[in-house]
């Protein structure tokens, strides 16, 4: 608090509950700061009513005002905050978003999770899980593919948002879920919108709400139009470390969200690093989960099926340069392939629902082109993929990273 001019009183009593309880306690500073703002202005803090405070932005960054709590309710001491994410909120005084986002992937302006979120964990350093020969083993045969499956949506404040029915209302997340006609969710064409129920497939809607920074996931979405109704749904903050409560599913099996795995066509063709685990679905899983998963979709107990939550990578010794099995067999890889190896072998990928094969899932971008039409960038990638199989993975044990099995915070990433 050096150099800072205080009013003479407050000066000198935070120097005495300076000495009493710590220089730095946060405490000490909130009051003081507090105390400034009454000294500029004669007394007064500006006081609001809750949902009338002006912009919180950088020519108001570090102000404070107070909330004028309803009847029955305190006032809240807020301050405008800039977060990692770079984006300014009034944040209750003790309450400031502290996780880091300096290298999580955007979109809409929303980082994909936190830094040390799992989604964002490497697991190159990771030992080998006991049961990974097993498991291995039972699909050492199978070929790795990818499906391009799911759309994502962008929205803001002004897009119709409303409740809907979910069958497993027990397990879903209650909200104004935003959902338009024209938005693009799951279907028998890769972009099928909203408004063209009935449905042909599991019709997953993923919207991210822009301004709030939040992922809405809807599985099985029955119809096209209000009153909305669905098999599930669940509503992740992707400014934190957030789990569903133990045993919840999600509109993915595993009870995880499924947007932060989804590996898309612009991030393996461009020119960056794919820094996050990609999901991926098997034939068949176990009647269990492992941490960060919430949920199973199994009545089969052999070990030699993995979990849901299993975190497999590409074994270290895998040659990157030339694909040595399949169509491809003696052929350089091309530099996206390349690009995914690297990041099978230094993020991984996460076991989140059954399905066919070994398949790894992307986005609809256009520019896979549509299924059954030639030689498409899927057709082309998916011939690639071939040179891999599930001998060429290890399961890791990925409860190292867990700091709580109830955050999917991990330690040291």
């Amino acid at each position: 608090m050096a150099g800072i001019r205080w009013p003479a009183k407050t000066a000198s009593l935070c120097y005495n509950l300076e000495v009493i309880l710590g220089r730095y306690n946060l405490a000490i500073l909130l009051f003081c700061f507090a105390s400034l703002q009454v000294g500029r202005s004669q007394g007064n803090i500006a006081s609001y009513n809750a949902g009338s405070e002006p912009p919180c932005n950088q020519a108001k960054r570090g102000s404070m005002i107070v909330v004028l709590g309803a009847a029955g309710n305190p006032d809240a001491l807020e301050v405008c905050l800039r977060d990692g994410a770079g984006r300014y909120n009034w944040a209750p005084a003790s309450m400031q978003n502290r996780n880091t986002f300096a290298h999580s992937r955007t979109i809409g302006g929303c980082p994909i999770f936190p830094d040390n979120n799992v989604w964002n964990s490497t697991v190159d350093k990771l030992p080998i899980s006991p049961e990974s020969a097993g498991i291995v083993k039972t699909y050492a045969a199978s070929r790795l593919g990818i499906v391009p499956e799911f759309p994502i949506n962008l929205a803001d404040s002004k897009a119709p948002a409303g409740p809907v029915q979910f069958d497993a209302s027990g397990e879903s997340d209650q909200g104004r879920y935003p959902i338009a006609g024209n938005m693009k969710m799951e279907g028998s064409s890769r972009e099928s919108p909203v408004s063209g129920a009935p449905y042909k497939s599991d019709s997953h809607l993923l919207v991210i709400q822009t301004e709030q920074c939040k992922l809405y996931e809807i599985f099985a979405l029955q119809n096209g139009a209000p009153p909305f109704h669905g098999a599930a749904g669940a509503i992740y903050d992707l400014m934190a470390n957030n789990l569903r409560p133990n045993g919840w599913t999600s509109a993915d099996a595993a009870g995880l969200p499924i947007w932060p795995g989804v590996l898309t066509y612009a991030e393996l063709y461009g020119g960056g690093e794919i820094r996050h685990m990609i999901r991926f679905t098997l034939e068949h899983s176990r009647n269990s989960y492992v941490w960060p998963a919430r949920h199973f979709a199994s009545r089969n107990g052999d070990v030699a099926l993995p979990p849901m939550g299993s975190r497999w990578r590409v074994k270290a010794s895998l040659d990157e340069g030339v694909c040595h099995q399949g169509e491809n067999n003696g052929k350089p890889y091309p530099p996206e392939m390349k690009r995914l190896i690297h990041a099978l072998k230094r993020y991984g990928m996460i076991l989140a629902d059954n399905g066919t094969g070994i398949r790894m899932t992307t986005d609809v971008d256009p520019r896979w082109a549509e299924p059954r039409t030639g030689f498409n960038a899927e057709y082309i990638l998916q011939g690639w993929t071939h040179c891999l199989t599930g001998r060429d993975f290890e399961v890791v044990d990925a409860s190292l990273l867990m700091v709580n099995w109830d955050s999917a915070e991990t330690v040291g990433q």
